[in-house]
């Protein structure tokens, strides 16, 4: 009997780590992405909307509404992707567990990368 509580416990347990981590909702939060001096609250509106505005840095004050796609890497890591009115093509990893962004940008054939932190902001 007890070898069959001890099969039937470690059972319980393989299911259990073997379920998909929840992931977080985004919508109606807002995150700060700081880049050196620069500073950016993107607001996610919606699954499919953003706002984001500068709030430091070289290009204070500058804002746009964004439609952008995105897809849970895993239960911390987001892949998100947009298209800006100036024509930059924006690509990045969120990471949530490390507070960093991993971002690509792309204009016409251009392309830069650089990093960044993020955090929550109320």
């Amino acid at each position: 009997m007890k070898k069959l509580s001890t099969l039937f416990m470690m059972l319980v347990l393989f299911t259990f780590s073997c379920q998909k981590p929840r992931k977080m909702t985004l919508v109606g939060k807002t995150i700060e992405y700081q880049y050196g001096e620069s500073k950016y609250h993107v607001r996610f509106d919606s699954d499919s909307t953003l706002h984001w505005v500068a709030v430091a840095g070289d290009e204070t004050g500058a804002s746009e509404d964004e439609i952008y796609f995105s897809e849970w890497v895993d239960a911390h890591l987001l892949f998100i992707t947009w298209g800006e009115a100036n024509g930059i093509g924006v690509s990045q990893i969120l990471d949530f567990e490390k507070g960093k962004v991993y971002n690509h940008l792309l204009w016409g054939r251009e392309v830069s990368a650089g990093q960044g932190e993020i955090l929550f902001v109320e």
